[in-house]
């Protein structure tokens, strides 16, 4: 999946996060996201814990790799405030209308790869309008979020040595304290 990264929201993202560092982290925009039931929601509070946002899609090889790893890092470190939302990109850009004529199509897919890798992380989809708002170039893209909001970084794309850079990334978040009020 190729996006124009020349637009969007996440590329300015990944240049104020890269220069602001942890001292004043860019806050990630509100998405509109809908559960496998069709259900919709604004992704917007992310306050008290460390998120981790991974836009992965069930035909891309390196999310098959990715989202078991992000399981086993959420079951690790779940109870000590680590939140990881797993959002499928599977459905094209089409008009709103036709949004659930296609979640229709795509449910039974996602929900035969999660029970056949045995993922249970939260699990959102996002429309093609959203995902070009976003600037998403590839995936996985994985966005980890502070306890206050604040991207911390981003991962395009997938490779063991960024994973491991995004874990030690999460344990940093974790030991740091809420600056807005959150838990």
């Amino acid at each position: 999946m190729k996006r124009n990264l020349l637009h969007g929201v996440l590329p300015g993202l990944v240049l104020t996060a890269t220069v602001a560092g942890a001292q004043a982290r860019p806050a990630f925009p509100p998405i509109e996201v809908s559960d496998l039931t069709g259900q919709t929601y604004v992704l917007k509070n992310f306050l008290g814990t460390a998120t981790v946002l991974n836009f992965w899609a069930t035909w891309c090889g390196p999310c098959r790799i990715e989202l078991p790893e992000l399981q086993r890092l959420s079951n690790e470190l779940g109870g000590k405030g680590l939140v990881v939302l797993a959002v499928d990109v599977d459905l094209p850009p089409i008009s709103e209308e036709g949004v659930a004529q296609q979640l229709e199509l795509i449910r039974p897919r996602i929900q035969t790869f999660l029970s056949r890798t045995g993922i249970t992380l939260p699990v959102y989809l996002i429309d093609g309008p959203t995902q070009a708002t976003l600037g998403l170039d590839r995936i996985p893209f994985s966005v980890l979020l502070d306890k206050d909001g604040g991207v911390v970084r981003i991962y395009p794309g997938y490779s063991a040595e960024s994973f491991q850079d995004l874990r030690q990334q999460v344990l940093g978040v974790l030991a740091e304290r809420p600056k807005q009020g959150g838990k």
